[in-house]
């Protein structure tokens, strides 16, 4: 079995931030058939692990600086869940992961943006978390 890259474990972070946000499921649930499907996860189970847990506890203050930085007369609710799970990972990221510069957090959302987005999902994440970025560095 080969090794997980942290971008294939951060893809795995994605799609259990989304499911979380879908379903409310008891986690441990989510995780195992995660591990089901994804048997290289192992590798990054402390990472995933903690990135998912990290936003769902910081989840009201990462929609707040998402909100934050939105153009005006835009909402939360007007955002794709799969942008929405993306931008908490990458703001999470950005905020409280010291191993992850922020300029790598952003590349990645978007990388997951043009992987599960919308046709302009990509930019829109690029662009919001920009914003994020220079709020964040002040």
């Amino acid at each position: 079995m080969k090794k997980q890259s942290r971008s294939e474990a951060r893809r795995a972070a994605f799609t259990q931030i989304f499911q979380m946000n879908m379903h409310k499921d008891d986690m441990s649930v989510i995780m195992d058939e995660l591990l089901a499907a994804i048997p290289e996860c192992e590798d990054n189970l402390g990472y995933i692990k903690s990135t998912v847990d990290g936003v769902r506890s910081h989840e009201e203050e990462l929609e707040e600086i998402i909100s934050a930085n939105l153009r005006s007369g835009w909402t939360l609710s007007r955002i794709s869940k799969a942008s929405l799970a993306i931008l908490k990972l990458a703001v999470y990221e950005m905020k409280y992961s010291e191993d992850v510069p922020p300029r790598v957090a952003i590349n990645e959302a978007v990388e997951l943006a043009k992987q599960y987005g919308a046709d302009d999902d990509a930019k829109f994440v690029n662009g919001l978390l920009g914003s994020v970025y220079k709020t964040l560095e002040k």
